[in-house]
């Protein structure tokens, strides 16, 4: 949790200074940027991270090394792979978002896909052991030196350009390799021994997660790739002004994602299905306990946090915060179906399920955005959200017995838990026997 929040609070700072800064063009190019970038990044993870961590707690310690070995191969190949793309692609995505700057954008952004082989296998190898100190000073150093680097920026109100904060990202990501090599050292083993058939686990595995990560983000990402598409980078800024905000409610859900998910690894494979189904409920109710308050008030004040966040000029995305906000009901349902659906070893059900529903993302994008503009983006998402919320329930309910009675059950032991611990605390606090 603790780095989840220190990626949305230098992750927010960032872009509330960006978006002051920057024309609202090259805004919404940088925002597009972002959205393609963090498709690359998510998708080496679900090839790489959950594959090497169920693998290690599955097999016998006497592989963990061949098991590594294989995740940091099939890591550099996959670097390799998307630069090279970038590079082909980038006249084709000029083209698409009617942007000049993207193509050289991607061409620096190599230098921080090499950075990234090492900083994301240092963290994996952490997760792996239950070492989440590490991960969250590795996040926390590359996150708030990029923070630091756009204040300065700011406040000395110097002209950069798209490329140039490319190069300060790679900067700051080397920052964090440093921390995140450190932290992890004492998991590392020098001697070298390699697997072909493990190797072949690990692809086995997470083509399936990679290809669930890629249609998962793409999903989450079509509405801002359509309105660049179908409309303009100019209303990708407009737009993004909201979604950055309503995507701050994914942060819990993210967090409890990735603890729950190595303990339901391990839990599914002493336990079965029954473990899996009881993290399920608490992790979701814990989710929601946290999320629920935070959507009504922001669907509330929708008009005052658009006005604080990005200025007078983006009034125009107040409505869409509202209407984007309601895709956190169901962000905590589907994020915990998915790690489920890994954890107990059934990652091509998560895959097919994500697929099928990045159809139907697109092409309800595509219906309103035609008819409602930019708001149709945010109402062909959330059709898309409540299809996946229920088509996943009735999976749920038919194989592992989740009962949604047993989810908002355990949200309210949440909410009692949260005040009886307040209680306690404010007692303490001010000497009430």
């Amino acid at each position: 949790m603790g780095y989840r929040m220190a990626v949305l609070i230098f992750g927010f700072g960032s872009f509330y200074l960006l978006i002051r800064h920057l024309p609202q063009y090259e805004f919404g190019v940088w925002a597009l940027f972002l959205t393609i970038t963090t498709i690359i990044e998510m998708s080496r993870n679900g090839l790489i991270q959950n594959g090497l961590i169920k693998l290690l707690t599955s097999h016998e310690a006497s592989q963990a090394n061949q098991i590594i070995n294989a995740s940091w191969i099939v890591n550099l190949v996959y670097s390799v792979v998307v630069f090279l793309l970038l590079l082909s692609a980038s006249p084709l995505l000029n083209k698409v978002f009617d942007s000049n700057e993207l193509g050289d954008m991607f061409m620096y952004y190599g230098i921080t896909i090499l950075l990234l082989i090492p900083f994301s296998q240092f963290n994996y190898i952490q997760q792996s052991k239950f070492s989440f100190s590490g991960i969250f000073w590795s996040t926390v150093i590359r996150q708030s030196s990029f923070f630091l680097a756009v204040l300065v920026i700011y406040l000395s109100e110097y002209q950069i350009t798209l490329v140039q904060l490319v190069e300060i990202q790679a900067i700051c990501t080397l920052l964090g390799l440093i921390i995140a090599f450190f932290s992890a050292k004492k998991f590392l083993q020098t001697a070298w021994d390699w697997n072909w058939a493990i190797t072949k686990k690990v692809l086995q595995f997470g083509k399936y997660v990679m290809g669930t990560n890629l249609c998962s983000l793409l999903y989450k990402s079509m509405d801002q790739l359509s309105v660049g598409y179908f409309l303009s980078a100019n209303f990708v800024a407009i737009y993004n002004a909201a979604v950055r905000m309503s995507n701050l409610i994914e942060y819990p859900s993210t967090a409890i994602a990735e603890v729950v998910y190595p303990q339901s690894a391990f839990r599914t494979s002493q336990g079965g299905d029954s473990a899996a189904r009881s993290l399920y409920e608490k992790s979701v109710g814990l989710t929601l306990a946290i999320t629920l308050p935070v959507i009504f008030l922001t669907i509330c004040f929708a008009d005052y946090i658009i006005y604080f966040i990005a200025g007078p000029e983006y009034a125009g995305a107040a409505n869409i915060l509202r209407v984007t906000m309601l895709f956190g009901l169901f962000t905590a349902f589907t994020r915990q179906f998915g790690t489920v659906m890994d954890s107990s070893g059934r990652p091509e059900v998560n895959f097919r399920m994500l697929l099928f529903i990045l159809i139907v993302n697109i092409f309800s994008n595509y219906f309103f955005i035609r008819y409602a503009g930019v708001m149709g983006a945010a109402y062909g998402t959330l059709l898309s959200h409540v299809i996946f919320f229920f088509i996943s329930q009735y999976y749920l309910a038919k194989v592992f017995k989740v009962q949604l009675s047993r989810v908002f059950s355990s949200m309210v032991q949440y909410y009692g838990f949260g005040f009886s611990f307040l209680g306690k605390t404010l007692k303490i606090k001010f000497g009430v026997s």
